[in-house]
């Protein structure tokens, strides 16, 4: 029903580019848009026409060349849009395509429904077209544009009434609401200006997508969900459409009537259409570079050869197709019609093949798109502003007794930010982070593992070393204040004398997994868990265990959530990805060499013990982080001042959550050491390099969303990050690094040694190899570095800084 296919796909299509044009460059470029979008589309289906009557073997009369001319007249933005963002073209070019584009969508549809009408009167069905004089003509064009532009604009002025009364941004249903609003909006102005007033539905809903983006723009909540949403129904939209068309096209492709001189009529007319565009531009261009914006001649050259058919156009084909075929069984009528769409199709097909493609070469050579010198430095700058940042993480996390013995050989290899880190870089990202941190909070980063790799970091161990010592001797109780996840001690003599009350010490559960709920999510989002690995079981593993402990706590038991985190197996996860993978990467990869040695690293020592032992682990030190983080937040946000008029019911209850919390971390501290030790390091060492890779995906994500970097520059760097989590989780245990030396594990520091008793790790330090597993460790360790190879040294090196 061409009805139904105005109404269903056109709103959607077009409502999008409306709401995101620039409404200010809009205004200032209106005459020159008008002038494109108007009497440009009448010169452009004049002379298309002519082509179809004077070329074209068919016989076609003047009014279905007219209508023919008008459908090829209306362009398509979508491809050559998307690659000038992704080139970062200049604003003026972008906004003088979307904006063509929009408005010779509007005036080519009203074009199509007068020439149209006249098309299909002349043709003789009862109940289909209309004959008109001239007069009438322009008549019925004003009517129809005038009167869509009006409803347009009266339900843009609903619409920001809706939107106001919905702005509430802390409610996310009203988000929701707001999006509903514009989609009901869109789609009902269209209705009502196309089918109840009988002007153009499509003036009326970009209308109303303009004026909405000027008057309302500030009242939608949140813009990333409202251009989600449309981002998603424009390509469903698109998809559809252009099925629904080649279903279509090829359909009549292979029909006996499309015979091969069809063909090449059709790049006959590809021919002729790029002429008329390329004239009709360069035609206008004396009067174009004076107004509005103005314009240059690259500009023009640029929109000439971009000017791609796509979806309006085929829509307006489908319909006129289907008028005709529904309404008559002359063969002879119905080819007419299909012979049009033939060649719309065919046209969409060309330039979308031919056009498309050679849109981004085109830029560079018009120099609309050079990569100039200017703009390779600040690509430079804001690498070095990422690899700063990734740094400053990783300095950080060192602080973190998780990370106290990971191997820096494979942190550097895998982590390409991370590799060749000078002294003074290393230096500057310690005292950024001493500067960062409250002085009694402050704890030194553990680099007993990573300066030995950093060439002159003499000068660099020593201040650390003092720094660890001053904090050894600095007085217990300074330390133990802020030291929040340890209970206090008034809270320890208070919690036997009185009983909770029931009540409270729900209340108080029920609070504390909200915060460690939090917590995940936090994880989630610094990229310490990844919902992508193993098919998000983790993730959801962790999850599910929050609520299946808030359903024990609500009934008046304790917290035990480490045992809500172990009732899934992870086999058949870890199943379905080795077979995925296996799958994927065999039919992807040709060298048999290489396909080889993937499917080793699939089937590690057994099909899932490692992969098993990498899920134990990452659970564990992911349910140990989250559980401190949430006794961090309850104590310092909920004390026991806060939770509760009694305060002795109040400590009795947060005295015995923390405590049932400990006792649930201590849990997952006993999976860590029963793992073997060396495995042990290796899967934790692969955990942090997995953490900074998400930390530098979304530092350059960052970069992209405020403006430094361009789509295609942004991607380079998010390809390279997803092929390194992938060699991340695929790399073989053991597996020589470049550049690693012998291991140097120093004695761990007095005060960190409870937490590595606790957590199995205690005795990963005694465990030296004096193996040398690289080639690069000379040129990365120098003279002073060579020395310490002797284990003899070593162990002096290590007695004296005991001693110390």
């Amino acid at each position: 029903d061409p009805e139904v296919l105005f109404t269903v796909f056109l709103p959607g299509l077009l409502f999008k580019d409306a709401l995101e044009i620039n409404f200010h460059l809009l205004s200032i470029c209106i005459w020159q848009l008008m002038w494109w979008a108007f009497p440009l589309v009448l010169i452009s289906t004049i002379l298309t026409a002519l082509v179809g009557f004077y070329v074209f073997p068919y016989g076609w009369s003047w009014y279905q060349c007219l209508t023919f001319g008008c459908i090829l007249a209306a362009t398509d933005p979508v491809a050559v849009s998307a690659l000038l963002n992704e080139v970062g073209a200049p604003p003026r070019l972008k906004i003088h395509i979307s904006g063509e584009s929009l408005l010779n969508d509007g005036s080519a549809v009203v074009f199509f429904f007068v020439f149209g009408g006249l098309f299909l009167h002349e043709l003789g069905i009862e109940g289909l077209g209309r004959d008109s004089t001239v007069a009438e003509g322009f008549k019925l064009f004003f009517r129809m544009a005038g009167g869509g532009a009006g409803i347009g604009f009266a339900f843009a002025l609903a619409l920001r009434i809706i939107l106001y009364k919905l702005d509430r941004r802390m409610e996310k249903e009203e988000t929701v609401l707001q999006v509903a609003a514009t989609v009901t909006i869109a789609y009902l102005s269209f209705f009502v200006s196309e089918v109840v007033a009988g002007c153009s539905g499509v003036i009326a809903v970009v209308t109303t997508g303009i004026f909405t983006k000027a008057f309302a723009g500030g009242l939608i909540s949140d813009w990333t969900v409202m251009d989600s949403f449309w981002s998603l129904l424009e390509h469903l939209l698109n998809t559809v459409i252009f099925a629904l068309g080649g279903a279509v096209f090829g359909a009549i492709i292979i029909r006996p009537q499309w015979k091969a001189a069809d063909w090449g009529y059709l790049f006959v007319l590809y021919i002729f259409v790029t002429i008329i565009r390329f004239a009709c531009m360069f035609g206008s261009y004396p009067l174009t570079s004076r107004i509005g914006l103005k314009t240059s001649w690259q500009e023009t050259f640029f929109s000439s050869w971009g000017g791609l058919r796509g979806a309006v156009g085929i829509t307006l084909a489908l319909a006129l197709d289907n008028f005709v075929y529904t309404s008559t069984e002359d063969e002879s009528v119905r080819e007419l019609t299909t012979k049009i769409f033939g060649m719309v199709g065919g046209i969409a097909l060309l330039t979308l093949c031919l056009n498309g493609p050679l849109c981004g070469p085109l830029l560079k050579k018009l120099g609309l798109a050079d990569s100039t010198e200017q703009r390779k430095h600040i690509i430079k700058c804001a690498e070095e502003s990422a690899r700063r940042r990734v740094l400053d993480d990783f300095i950080h996390l060192m602080t973190d007794e998780r990370f106290f013995f990971v191997d820096f050989a494979l942190v550097a290899y895998h982590c390409p930010f991370l590799r060749d880190v000078t002294a003074e870089e290393l230096r500057n990202a310690v005292t950024e982070n001493k500067q960062s941190v409250h002085p009694d909070l402050y704890r030194a980063p553990n680099l007993n593992h990573v300066l030995p790799y950093i060439k002159d970091a003499s000068h660099l161990r020593s201040s650390i070393a003092h720094e660890q010592r001053t904090m050894f001797l600095a007085p217990v109780g300074l330390k133990e204040e802020h030291h929040l996840h340890e209970i206090p001690e008034d809270l320890e003599e208070a919690s036997p004398k009185v009983e909770p009350d029931p009540k409270l010490l729900r209340e108080t559960r029920l609070l504390f997994l909200e915060l460690l709920r939090a917590a995940y999510t936090a994880q989630i989002r610094d990229g310490e868990l990844d919902p992508r690995e193993y098919n998000g079981f983790l993730v959801y593993d962790l999850e599910q265990s929050v609520e299946f402990a808030h359903d024990a706590c609500s009934a008046g038991s304790p917290l035990s959530d480490w045992k809500s985190a172990n009732k899934v197996s992870a086999d058949l996860y870890i199943r379905g990805e080795n077979l995925a993978y296996r799958f994927t990467d065999c039919c992807c990869v040709k060298n048999r060499g290489v396909k080889q040695r993937i499917a080793n690293l699939v089937d590690f020592e057994s099909p899932l013990e490692y992969q098993r032992l990498r899920i134990n682990v990452l659970r564990a030190l992911s349910f140990i982080d989250a559980h401190k983080e949430a006794q961090d937040r309850l104590q310092d946000e909920f004390g026991t001042h806060k939770l509760g008029a009694d305060k002795a019911q109040a400590t009795a209850a947060f005295t015995a959550v923390m405590k049932e919390s400990k006792g649930e971390v201590r849990k997952a501290k006993e999976v860590l050491k029963a793992q073997n030790k060396k495995k042990l390091k290796h899967v934790i060492s692969h955990y942090l390099c997995t953490i900074i890779q998400n930390k530098t995906a979304r530092y350059i994500t960052q970069l992209l969303d405020s403006g430094v970097l361009l789509q295609k520059e942004a991607r380079h760097y998010l390809e390279e990050i997803d092929e390194d989590l992938i060699h991340i989780r695929k790399c073989p245990l053991f597996e020589d690094h470049p550049g690693a030396i012998c291991e140097y594990h120093p004695r761990p520091r007095e005060d960190d040694e409870n937490f590595f008793q606790d957590s199995g790790l205690d005795d990963l330090a005694e465990e030296i190899s004096p193996v040398v597993v690289g080639v690069g460790s000379a040129r990365a360790l120098g003279s002073e570095g060579l020395s310490e190879r002797s284990p003899s040294l070593r162990r002096k090196r290590i007695r004296q800084k005991s001693i110390l």
